[in-house]
């Protein structure tokens, strides 16, 4: 007897839709169900997704060097691990290669599983974008711009980063900037920046934000036009913009990370450490809100005693305490520095020139127990204010854990010591809109911008999703959030949890939509974590 085919939708296909694929084939080859799955994704990006295409401009690096991208073995080794592919690009595994060589190597991946999956699952692509998808009883249709598909069995959202309704502020710089004819830009795709950029000439750009996604902006408008540094100074190609004003609420870019794998290891958790933190977690996760943060902030008080002594830090334990108080109610105002500052202080602590700081050193522990963190705490349904409470203390730290790279903050400074860069407006400076664009002004002096780039990501706040698929399951009530501001509510399988509590038969979402329900999804480790195995398992099964 032919047996049925289960009908699976995959609606969404970067790096977490490739581990979902991977996971999908392990289980259909360890089970006895036939599957057909169909995939679906508008772009032309399979497997590498908009943040990790093999087109994005070189300037927009990883902020892991080689040897920390440690990913899951595809499916019988079909492509070598990473590490050892990405041997004949660049050999230096301290190096921070740009996002589009991970995007090729997911590309290579994509096409090296779609040759060893097993017999009983069969996959069609489909370049199309789903903009509704309708539920009635057990099955599932899913409607793109030109036809309906199914019926499924199953949909799985992977969507990444979906269209988001502009917060206040940009809705209003994105209609001063219409009425205007300013430019207001994006800071990605990264090449669509720098081809507008090519018409920046002399003007002045500002950016708002001071993150990540901000550095790449100030790379793309230097180095990606043209420009290159050498001996430790920047030599302009001419294209560039006459000033790049970068600015956020509190004016720090992000803290490097350590140079190299011997400073890194300084700051390894023991087991019995990372044992210790594991029951705490535990801990926190199963008791209220108020009292969760205390379990997580004693497990970190003596593995950051421990290192800092170590590294001959001066320092006592009231210093740790009033800082890891301070984090827990105002992450970041520890900070007094200017930005200049705090960058030469990171960077010196980052290449092991002076001892660690409290703060620098609890940054590195935490991005240390990243893996833990998702592990456990993915694993399990969590009060929603529990849940708030570490998702805060988590973004917070990230400023640490999803640190840059020790030479990208260098060339930050040497475009400032060339005048090209300026920090006077960085903190949280007035801004005022007129037909000339963006007059930012602080104690420091004022400018008038022409441009504004906005670096800054939107949170995954699922109410202000504006991808219309998604959007509409939430009018109906089928998705609904973990907490007011926070992801979609899921079980640790990635099963929709909707407005009444009920768990929706057929309807999954993984991935950075559901913060809340899972944390740390901007990982690219968690692409191919437990959530997604977790699915691949329950649905086959």
């Amino acid at each position: 007897m032919t047996k049925k085919p289960k009908k699976i939708a995959l609606v969404g296909f970067g790096p977490r839709g490739l581990a979902a694929l991977e996971f999908l084939a392990r289980a259909v080859e360890k089970s006895e169900r036939c599957v057909d799955l169909d995939i679906f994704d508008a772009s032309d990006t399979f497997a590498s997704g908009p943040n990790f295409s093999p087109t994005e401009p070189d300037t927009c690096l990883l902020n892991l060097p080689i040897r920390a991208v440690d990913l899951p073995d595809a499916p019988q080794a079909c492509i070598d691990p990473f590490g050892p592919w990405v041997k004949s690009i660049e050999e230096n595994e301290e190096t921070f290669v740009p996002r589009s060589v991970l995007g090729q190597y997911f590309a290579e991946r994509f096409r090296a599983v779609m040759s060893v999956l097993p017999a009983d699952l069969r996959v069609s692509l489909h370049p199309r974008r789903v903009i509704a998808a309708k539920g009635d009883r057990d099955c599932w249709t899913l409607t793109t711009d030109d036809k309906q598909f199914g019926p499924y069995d199953d949909v799985l959202f992977t969507l990444g980063q979906p269209k988001t309704e502009y917060d206040d502020q940009t809705e209003t710089w994105a209609a001063h900037a219409k009425e205007h004819g300013l430019d207001f830009r994006q800071a990605y795709p990264g090449r669509t920046l720098i081809d507008a950029a090519s018409r920046w000439q002399g003007r002045v750009v500002a950016v708002r934000g001071l993150g990540l996604s901000a550095l790449d902006v100030v790379r793309m408008l230097t180095v990606g036009l043209g420009g290159e540094f050498r001996n430790g100074k920047y030599v302009p190609s001419g294209r560039e913009p006459s000033k790049i004003v970068p600015f956020s609420l509190d004016g720090h870019a992000p803290a490097p990370k350590p140079v190299s794998a011997e400073i890194d290891e300084r700051f390894n958790p023991t087991d019995a450490e990372t044992r210790s933190f594991e029951v705490a977690l535990r801990s926190a996760l199963a008791g209220d809100a108020g009292g969760a943060l205390d379990h997580l902030c004693d497990a970190l008080m003596p593995v950051t005693k421990r290192i800092l002594t170590e590294t001959g830090a001066s320092f006592d334990d009231a210093e740790i305490g009033a800082w890891l108080a301070t984090e827990r109610s105002n992450p970041g105002q520890q900070e007094t520095r200017g930005t200049v500052e705090a960058i030469e202080a990171n960077l010196m602590e980052a290449e092991g020139a002076c001892a660690p700081s409290i703060g620098f050193t609890i940054g590195q522990i935490w991005r240390k127990w990243q893996s833990q963190l998702r592990s456990i705490y993915d694993a399990q349904l969590t009060d929603p204010e529990t849940a708030k409470a570490i998702i805060g203390f988590d973004e917070g730290l990230k400023r640490y854990s999803y640190g840059a790279p020790v030479d990208t903050l260098r060339q930050l400074l040497c475009l400032m010591e060339a005048g090209l860069v300026t920090s006077f407006a960085a903190e949280d400076p007035d801004i005022a809109l007129s037909e000339n664009g963006w007059h930012l002004q602080s104690d420091e002096g004022a400018v008038t911008a022409t441009v504004m780039v906005d670096s800054v990501l939107p949170p995954p706040v699922i109410e202000k999703i504006s991808e219309p698929v998604i959007k509409d399951l939430v009018g109906e009530g089928v998705i609904a959030p973990i907490y007011e501001g926070g992801g979609v509510r899921c079980v640790p399988d990635g099963a929709v949890i909707n407005q009444g509590g009920d768990t929706v038969q057929g309807l999954w979402i993984v991935g950075r939509l559901t913060n809340g329900s899972t944390i740390a999804d901007d990982s690219i480790h968690d692409c191919f974590g437990d959530v997604t195995e977790r699915w691949a398992e329950a649905v086959v099964r």
